[in-house]
């Protein structure tokens, strides 16, 4: 891995001067993620989502920072229009350094319950619209030499997808797809990334109309500020992941150590065997 060329060394600073986008911009994560990369010397941050209000308090928040940061609304269900939404931001602001793939869409749903439809529409907003987007930043970055791309992805895909198997299956797909992205772009002088908060306290897990009833308040759930300092420190490494405490990352080790013990005990303290018939 480090047989690259001198283009895979880390730039000076990939943030302080730097274009930013920043998808699921309007809250959350993604708004908290925003303003620490203006107030950490970006020259200027897109802000993309779908309510242009939230936005607008998010832009500035960012301006007080990083004056030539602007908004853009978008869904990114519509994929056809995110090679566009690309060119505009780069058309206002200049070649995008930085990209971070943020949004994300929610979906807590019984796995015997979830229908294609469902699915389909989680894939397209957690998994296809970073690649889509990533794909039309992507030559920019590597003709000038530079870049960097993080994927947010969620611990969903390192405990227990229990109630969010859609979701966590497409934040797993990020993470394979992130990782073949990171060995494919050796040499180039881009960089990809990976991201893995837990639970966070924002209006992303609370009820909606799409969704079964959120899980009990997680007492250990972490402020969106702490994400996106988890951010700004696995940008300014040479990490290709990083979680947002060391409990996650411990976590994540757990599981990846022994999945089926870990799975087992999950089992066990969801149902506790009275038969062992199942077993």
């Amino acid at each position: 891995m480090s047989g690259g060329s001198k283009r895979d060394e880390p730039i000076a600073d990939p943030i302080r001067g730097r274009v930013v986008l920043v998808t699921g911009a309007s809250s959350g994560i993604g708004a908290a993620s925003a303003v620490a990369l203006a107030e950490a010397g970006a020259t200027a941050v897109a802000l993309c989502a779908r309510r242009e209000e939230r936005l607008r308090e998010v832009l500035e928040r960012c301006r007080e920072h990083a004056p030539g940061s602007a908004m853009f609304p978008v869904d990114l269900v519509d994929l056809d229009s995110l090679p566009e939404l690309a060119q505009r931001v780069e058309a206002e602001l200049g070649p995008v350094d930085l990209l971070v793939n943020n949004a994300g869409v929610a979906k807590r749903r019984r796995m015997p319950d979830l229908t294609v439809a469902e699915l389909d529409g989680v894939m397209r907003v957690n998994f296809y619209a970073p690649v889509v987007l990533t794909g039309a930043l992507l030559p920019g970055m590597v003709e000038r030499g530079h870049g960097r791309i993080v994927n947010v992805s969620s611990m969903g895909t390192r405990s227990a997808a229990l109630r969010v198997g859609a979701y966590a299956a497409s934040k797993a797909a990020l993470e394979l797809w992130t990782e073949g992205l990171m060995l494919d772009l050796l040499g180039t002088g881009v960089r990809a990334q990976l991201l893995v908060p837990g639970t966070t306290r924002t209006e992303f897990s609370q009820p909606t109309d799409d969704n079964e009833p959120p899980f009990p308040p997680d007492p250990n759930a972490q402020d969106a500020a702490d994400v996106a300092a988890a951010l700004i420190a696995l940008l300014r490494s040479d990490d290709f992941e990083g979680f947002a405490s060391d409990a996650h990352a411990a976590t994540s080790l757990a599981k990846r150590s022994d999945p089926n013990a870990f799975l087992a005990s999950v089992r066990d303290h969801l149902a506790p065997p009275t038969t062992g018939s199942d077993r």
